[in-house]
């Protein structure tokens, strides 16, 4: 019986980096709770901010479960690693969608690259394979919710791709996304305008877990 999914609990890639590392994408774990810890802690002030639109902390428990105990379906998450001398894994980055519950062929997006791995392409290639992702699962369209008052946000999406439209309603700015399996043997670049859409996505990471995960991102 073949795979329902290219992207499952089986799937292993390892990829080059534009500096010449490698990086192991694999879907993301209940065990990968660790890694999620560390790589919070590498993570500037800034980059928390793009990830949580505030300056979190620390990840409580039930942070920790809402991001590695997902379904694969309706939640889905795919994490860059690198493998380290020793074996174990040092985590570079997180690719995730969640399907919306009102609009099941929606999904917001999010990706976060830790500091130290940014600035080498892995945002892009996530992006890549989540975009892949989301079409075998049956989404058409991905949805980042901005805040308006961006102003180099609103110009890179005036210069996005006529497929991409948004809306603004007071403070608040909606790209919508449409969601298009890549060809085979399509390179991220020539899949998705890559950057612009990656400075989209890492500015609307936060709305990802903060209006989805709702109330539950609480302390515990």
């Amino acid at each position: 019986m073949s795979r329902p999914y290219r992207y499952d609990d089986l799937y292993r890639e390892t990829l080059t980096l534009r500096d010449g590392s490698e990086a192991l994408l694999r879907l993301v774990r209940p065990e990968d709770k660790p890694l999620f810890l560390d790589g919070f802690e590498r993570m500037s002030p800034e980059s928390r901010y793009y990830r949580f639109f505030s300056s979190k902390e620390h990840l409580s428990k039930t942070d920790l479960h809402y991001l590695t105990e997902v379904d694969g379906e309706e939640h889905f998450a795919m994490g860059a690693v690198r493998i380290q001398p020793d074996g174990t894994q040092l985590g570079l980055g997180v690719a995730r969608f969640v399907r919306l519950k009102d609009e099941p062929h929606t999904a917001e997006p999010a990706i976060a690259v830790v500091d130290d791995a940014q600035g080498k392409g892995l945002g892009t290639l996530l992006l890549h394979r989540l975009v892949d992702a989301a079409a075998e699962r049956g989404i058409r369209n991905f949805r980042s919710v901005l805040l308006a008052d961006n102003d180099s946000m609103k110009q890179l999406l005036r210069n996005l791709s006529d497929g991409v439209t948004f809306r603004q309603s007071g403070e608040v700015l909606e790209a919508n996304l449409p969601v298009v399996a890549s060809k085979p043997g399509a390179t991220p670049e020539e899949a998705i305008r890559g950057t612009d859409v990656w400075h989209v996505l890492r500015e609307a990471a936060a709305r990802a877990v903060t209006l989805l995960a709702g109330e539950q991102h609480e302390d515990s």
